[in-house]
């Protein structure tokens, strides 16, 4: 999914002005808190409304601009992005975040996690100085193009010399932000609030010691379900229409939304009420285009469904708590629903109404197992199944932050990412193209992003179970298409909370009564496939 990277990295972006000192912390007695606060909210809106020009601007850049107009815009979004980085780090609004912060005990829950995440984001903009953003600024072009010539050539050598660059810039970033914690862990929670690398490894490791010997018992003991028989062309407007449909089935508000195609599918927009997503197709595959347009649909159903009442509206406790959480809204919807048994039976009459020649083999049983096979071999992340994605999600994290903590060399990435792929996945890639170089994510120094991938697959998993205990007759509900009861349940229990809650493990205590677990997500792996693989 591309919804984090276009929404929640757009806002991360930090313009080359002038370094900016954080504001001594005065103390309450003169100052009214509630007037301070009101003004506070204020300037909170105010950055927030910016914010969602700059998310417009890049969403049409994505799907509508004129290919002769990129220099234009290119422009308008710096511009934009100075006075956003300004408005974020006014001394003014950092002087009255540290004042509010040294009473939030005093402010309700929602105000002090306003007050929170506001003053955090203040200080982690403010602590980055003038040549390390112009610095960012600049590596993001070149690493950029030099991880297309890179991935053209199959040839890492081409990239290393980048990526040391982003490993470097990191570090120091990491450092100025806070140089009494790991770099890493500065590093992950930019993308996943609360989260620290030592609570990854012990989620990970349970995980991957579970997967492994998994996929291996279903590879050499299983019995692989037909998934010939989908193998066909799809007429791409008939697949557009019929994806149109599930979405609005689904829940999808189209009059405060839109949907489009574009070469990578994301969702974006300036909010709830202006959700824009986007999906994309292929002649040949039928599943692909399904599965991710109704990825993007719970993308955009938890941006549609957050809390507009005027106490959380256009501020910080409004926003998505986390990529995984984000992440585990769309996988929720993907996975869960729409590769479950139940949803084949609304979903096969709904394919044969836009595809009248559809195999007459078709069955509910045959498409829910045709859709829930394990690829091989899997090299590419992107094009991975459900049980292979995960172990590409932990190969890449434990070379990123080998990286970052100096425990693995640039030069020797190569030669571990191979090793570790015959390790995990039983694959070893062809050329550094199928391997190191096939995610875009590094050549823009994003580190610290691809763990939320497969912590979203765990929150949802979890989420889900929860919601099959307190949702009645909820399986028989999806097979009919009635999605309004899972949907309703979503948006009380997650999407209208926002970043009320610090942390992913804070959120899964409150709506599933236990922290994230990784035992629930691999029950729900090893039922599913040991029962289609016939072991």
């Amino acid at each position: 999914s591309a919804f984090v990277a276009y929404a929640f990295c757009a806002s991360r972006h930090i313009s080359p002005k002038a370094h900016v000192k954080l504001p001594l912390l005065r103390t309450m007695s003169t100052v009214n808190a509630e007037e301070l606060y009101s003004e506070t909210a204020k300037s909170l809106r105010e950055i927030t409304a910016l914010e969602g020009i700059s998310r417009i601007l890049g969403w049409d850049e994505m799907v509508m601009l004129p290919s002769g107009s990129s220099g234009s815009r290119a422009d308008q979004k710096s511009a934009l992005a100075g006075v956003i980085y300004d408005k974020r780090t006014n001394a003014k609004l950092g002087e009255h975040l540290s004042e509010l912060k040294s009473v939030s005990s005093s402010l309700s829950a929602v105000r002090a996690a306003v007050v929170r995440d506001a003053h955090k984001e203040f200080v982690n903009s403010a602590a980055i100085p003038k040549d390390l953003a112009q610095r960012m600024a600049t590596l993001e072009s070149t690493a950029y193009e030099a991880w297309v010539e890179a991935r053209k050539t199959s040839d890492f050598s081409k990239f290393s010399s980048s990526l040391q660059e982003w490993v470097d810039v990191n570090r120091q970033r990491a450092a100025c932000i806070d140089p009494t914690a790991p770099a890493y862990d500065v590093l992950l929670d930019m993308y996943e609030k609360g989260m620290k690398a030592s609570r990854i490894d012990e989620v990970f490791n349970e995980v991957r010691a579970g997967l492994v010997p998994l996929i291996e018992e279903l590879k050499t003991k299983g019995t692989p379900p037909d998934a010939t028989w989908l193998q066909r062309d799809y007429d791409l407007d008939a697949q557009a229409k019929l994806c149109r449909q599930i979405a609005l089935d689904l829940g999808f508000d189209i009059e405060k939304g839109r949907l489009d195609v574009s070469v990578h599918p994301f969702t974006g927009g300036s909010g709830p009420t202006d959700t824009r997503m986007t999906t994309r197709f292929k002649k040949d595959d039928l599943t692909e285009g399904l599965t991710g347009a109704i990825h993007e649909t719970g993308h955009a159903m938890y941006e549609q469904g957050r809390n507009m009442d005027p106490e959380w509206k256009d501020l910080p406790v409004n926003q998505a708590l986390s990529m995984g959480v984000h992440e585990s809204q769309s996988l929720l919807w993907e996975r869960m629903v729409a590769l479950s048994r139940p949803f084949q039976t609304y979903l096969l009459p709904k394919i044969k109404e836009f595809f009248p020649d559809f195999p007459e083999v078709a069955t509910v049983e045959k498409l829910y197992e045709a859709q829930n096979t394990i690829r091989e071999p899997s090299l590419i992340r992107v094009e991975a199944d459900e049980l292979t994605y995960t172990l590409h999600v932990i190969l890449r994290y434990e070379i990123e932050r080998g990286l970052v903590d100096g425990s693995v060399q640039v030069a020797d990435v190569p030669a571990l990412w191979n090793a570790k792929m015959q390790s995990y996945l039983g694959a070893t890639p062809p050329n550094d193209a199928a391997g190191c170089l096939q995610d875009i994510h590094w050549a823009g120094g994003a580190m610290g992003y691809f763990p939320t991938y497969t912590l979203g697959a765990m929150y949802a998993a979890q989420i889900f179970e929860k919601a099959r205990e307190e949702i009645p007759n909820l399986e028989e509900s999806l097979s009919k298409g009635e999605f309004s009861p899972l949907r309703c349940w979503l948006n009380e229990k997650i999407h209208r909370v926002g970043s009320l809650h610090a942390s992913g493990d804070e959120l899964m205590i409150a709506v599933t009564g236990k922290a994230l677990d990784p035992q629930v997500y691999l029950s729900y792996l090893r039922k599913k496939y040991t029962e289609i693989y016939k072991l």
